[in-house]
C-alpha cells in the first residue's frame, strides 16, 4: 500500500476544506472591499464631472452678466436688464451647487470665487444704475483699470478651479481603472477556486468510491478461503 493510500482520507479531506473556505472567504472579503473602494471612486467621478459643468455654466454666466449690464446701461431696454437679474441668479444658484460637489482641498478656493463674485456684480451693479441716460458713468466703470482686472480676476479664478478640478478627475479616473481591474482578477480568483474546490470534491468522491469497490472485492474475494 503507497503512503497516499495509508492516509486518513477524512483529515486529508477535511484539511482541504479548510483551506479552501479560507482562501475563498478572503478573497470574497477583498472582493467586497474593492467594489467599495470602486463605488466611492465612481461617486467621486460623478460628482467632480458635475463640478466642471458648473465652473463652465459659471464662466457662461460671468459673461453674460457682462453683456447684458452693457447692454442695459447702453440701450435702456427692459429686456437687458431682466437678462441680467435672470443670469446673477443662476449665478448665485449655480455657485452653491458647485459648493457642494467639489472636493474638501477645493473649498477653500470655492469659498475664495464666491467673494470674487460678489464683487463682480457689485461692478455690473454700478453699470445698471448708471442707465442709458448717464453713458460718460457707465464708459468710466467698463474702462476703470481696477474695474476691469476685477472682472479678470473671476474669470481666472475660474480657470484655475477648472484645471484643479480636471486633474483631480483625471487621478478619479485612474483609480476607478485600478479598482476595476482589482474586482475582476478577484471575481476570477473566487470562480477560480470554486471550480478548483468542486473538481477536487468530485475526484474525491471517485477516489472513495474506487477505493471502497476494492475493498469490497478484497473482501469477496477473501470469503471462500474462510469457508
Amino acid at each position: 500500500m503507497s503512503p497516499f493510500e495509508r492516509m486518513n482520507l477524512s483529515e486529508v479531506g477535511k484539511a482541504m476544506l479548510v483551506t479552501g473556505l479560507v482562501l475563498l472567504g478572503s478573497a470574497a472579503v477583498l472582493l467586497f472591499s474593492a467594489e467599495a473602494r470602486l463605488r466611492q471612486t465612481n461617486e467621486a467621478v460623478q460628482r467632480t464631472t458635475a463640478a466642471l459643468l458648473r465652473i463652465d455654466e459659471l464662466s457662461e454666466l460671468v459673461i453674460g452678466v457682462d453683456y447684458s449690464a452693457r447692454g442695459y446701461a447702453l440701450t435702456g431696454q427692459q429686456m437687458f436688464l431682466q437678462h441680467e437679474e435672470q443670469k446673477q441668479a443662476r449665478l448665485n444658484a449655480a455657485w452653491n451647487e458647485l459648493a457642494g460637489l467639489v472636493a474638501p482641498e477645493q473649498r477653500k478656493s470655492v469659498t475664495a470665487l464666491r467673494g470674487l463674485i460678489d464683487i463682480h456684480a457689485s461692478i455690473y451693479a454700478k453699470q445698471v444704475a448708471s442707465g442709458p441716460s448717464r453713458m460718460k458713468e457707465m464708459a468710466a466703470i467698463i474702462t476703470n483699470p481696477i474695474e476691469r482686472n476685477k472682472r479678470y480676476e473671476v474669470i481666472n479664478a475660474l480657470s484655475r478651479l477648472k484645471t484643479d478640478t480636471l486633474q483631480a478627475l483625471d487621478a478619479e479616473q485612474t483609480e476607478a481603472e485600478i479598482q476595476l481591474r482589482h474586482t475582476s482578477v478577484l471575481t476570477f480568483i473566487i470562480v477560480g477556486i470554486a471550480f478548483l474546490g468542486g473538481m477536487t470534491d468530485v475526484m474525491a468522491r471517485i477516489w472513495r468510491t474506487r477505493r471502497q469497490r476494492g475493498l469490497a472485492h478484497g473482501a469477496a474475494a477473501v470469503m471462500p478461503e474462510k469457508s
